[in-house]
């Protein structure tokens, strides 16, 4: 597979990016890393005439440790996330969750921001434009129908990624840029910031929320309180490279012995990250002990429905909700009380 023609273009601050952004709309695509975005274009998923290169924008590219939490630039690598002693020290489960994104050679390549944005994924959709010739366009492809699941009345592709669930139930932020009236920011860099959760819309064919002339252009991670402990379990085919079949993170903040927070997020189930909200329900005000550890994992189990658009069987992967869920809050629990 090639990549089509397009023309190249390279912004050398936000606000050039921004401009070229709002002038060629949706003939353009923004590239960080470009490890999801040209593939995609290899395949014939994504046409575009312009593609617009912020790699090379200074300022976005940053991890700083302030009082209130951790800031993190849209354009840092994977690997500086995996290198960082700021996140190793403060954050050590950013960490554990960009280590199991892919491989090396992606994470080298890869920004926070592209990963947070990429897009949902179905064995249906992610093909070549060969082996598609042979089917019905799809909704994800502008079809009427779903190729997942007989007569779906929506898009059923899932999103699969590994940052978006931990730093959802860290409590993150995200910050949007974009131009305002006449050309100028309304802002120097944003214009808006909203929690990550509501960066995703939960729709297949559309599952990042942002408007047409916006960039991600900053994570804020609040600093949690008191104790806590945090984990993220991932099942995949294989060790390295394959996205999640299912992903499970699990923060958890403590009162001596006492939860009194828990967040349960999951990926790979549904097209956006799922927060389990009862699971996390059921741990608070409880002193965690195998019973309730169970129960918060039934929990998961009994709010996951996932389905087979992206490999493996939806009963297989729906009890290993289950079994992940019980793995990250044990772990998350460990870490906190120091065992």
């Amino acid at each position: 597979m090639r990549l089509p023609e397009f023309e190249h273009l390279q912004p050398s601050t936000l606000d050039e990016a921004l401009g070229l952004l709002a002038e060629y709309g949706q003939e353009a695509r923004l590239n960080a890393g470009g490890t999801d975005l040209l593939v995609s274009m290899k395949q014939g998923l994504v046409c575009l005439k312009y593609l617009i290169n912020l790699k090379e924008i200074p300022g976005l590219d940053f991890v700083t440790c302030e009082e209130n939490g951790l800031r993190i630039g849209a354009l840092t690598r994977l690997e500086t996330l995996i290198r960082s002693p700021l996140v190793k020290e403060h954050f050590p489960v950013i960490a554990q969750a960009a280590r199991s994104v892919a491989a090396p050679p992606i994470q080298t390549m890869g920004t926070l921001g592209g990963n947070l944005c990429q897009n949902t994924r179905c064995l249906y959709y992610n093909q070549s434009e060969f082996w598609r010739e042979a089917r019905p366009d799809c909704f994800k492809r502008g079809g009427t129908g779903c190729q997942a699941i007989k007569g779906g009345a929506r898009c059923y592709s899932a999103y699969q990624g590994d940052l978006a669930p931990v730093l959802i139930a860290l409590g993150a932020q995200v910050k949007l840029a974009r131009r305002g009236a006449g050309g100028q920011l309304l802002r120097r860099w944003v214009q808006r910031t909203i929690p990550l959760v509501e960066l995703y819309t939960g729709k297949g064919e559309h599952p990042i929320g942002l408007l047409p002339d916006e960039i991600l252009t900053e994570i804020e991670v609040p600093r949690p309180t008191g104790l806590w402990g945090a984990d993220y379990q991932k099942l995949r085919y294989r060790g390295a490279m394959d996205y999640a079949l299912v992903g499970v993170a699990a923060v958890l903040n403590f009162d001596e012995q006492e939860c009194i927070q828990a967040k349960i997020v999951a990926t790979a189930i549904a097209s956006a990250p799922v927060v389990m909200e009862e699971a996390g329900q059921i741990l608070q005000g409880k002193r965690l002990d195998p019973e309730a550890i169970a129960r918060a994992a039934q929990a998961a189990y009994d709010a996951a429905h996932p389905i087979a658009s992206i490999g493996s069987t939806p009963i297989y992967r729906r009890k290993m909700v289950r079994v992940l869920t019980q793995r990250a809050i044990t772990r998350a629990w460990g870490e906190a009380s120091g065992q």
